[in-house]
């Protein structure tokens, strides 16, 4: 498909990855990335997204990013249907979240029981396997004076355990260092969203669209859901990637 306009598309994505500490069971995960929600976002399209989420039969979902597009108080009605999806989630902040307002965000996403992991983080068992997820606010958060203490924040970290970092921007996976990540989940770059312009993505965001391996740790770099400006894209399709870990 060479065009997608408007927001009446359900990419699913499933994709297998293989770990060594979770060889005798298995975790399915969810990621949703820049929705850039805004009041025209009808709101059976998010009925319908988490009701074919839910029939996944998923584990965990994450927002990695940029669910705003607007100030997220006019939001009300559309962040109320995440409450519905059946899966522990977490969710991290991206650019557009604190340009419109991610303490307000943060409200509303508590309300529907989606976790804020910005600079957190979390220890959950699934199937018997303990999962470390560690999220980043968005490296702009220092605009609401807001200091991002990676390194300390990672020196907590367990490094016996699966651990996946949600971070916006891929960018952020320089900051991994010697530290134990498995699996960095982030989106931001829309895969150029409508090309030709990918070509000029490319040259600001080095870790782009799709997979990749830096040092030890994969790094998944999704084109995510929605639109920035234009609510067109062309040869940049979205997508919501299932990842099954076994």
């Amino acid at each position: 498909m060479s065009f997608q306009f408007g927001w009446k598309y359900f990419p699913f994505n499933e994709i297998k990855l293989d770990n060594y500490l979770i060889q005798e069971s298995s975790i399915r995960i969810v990621q949703l990335s820049d929705l850039h929600l805004k009041k025209s976002v009808k709101l059976s399209y998010l009925i319908s997204l988490v009701e074919q989420i839910n029939k996944l039969e998923v584990d965990i979902v994450v927002f990695t990013g940029d669910i705003l597009q607007t100030k997220a108080y006019k939001l009300k009605e559309h962040i109320e249907i995440f409450s519905k999806i059946k899966a522990k989630s977490y969710y991290v902040t991206g650019n557009h979240d604190i340009f419109y307002g991610s303490k307000e965000l943060k409200i509303l996403m508590d309300k529907s029981n989606i976790e804020c992991l910005d600079n957190t983080i979390s220890t959950i068992l699934i199937n018997g396997i303990s999962i470390q997820f560690v999220g980043l606010s968005d490296r702009y958060s220092f605009i609401l004076g807001e200091r991002r203490k990676v390194k300390e924040l990672f020196s907590k970290l367990d490094s016996t355990l699966f651990t996946i970092l949600l971070a916006h921007q891929p960018k952020d996976i320089e900051y991994i260092m010697d530290n134990r990540i498995d699996i960095q989940l982030s989106g931001h770059t829309h895969g150029g969203q409508i090309y030709p312009f990918n070509k000029l993505v490319k040259l600001f965001q080095p870790y782009f669209s799709g997979k990749y391996i830096y040092n030890k740790t994969y790094l998944y770099v999704t084109n995510g859901v929605g639109y920035w400006g234009i609510s067109l894209r062309y040869k940049a399709p979205s997508e919501i990637p299932i990842f099954t870990i076994s």
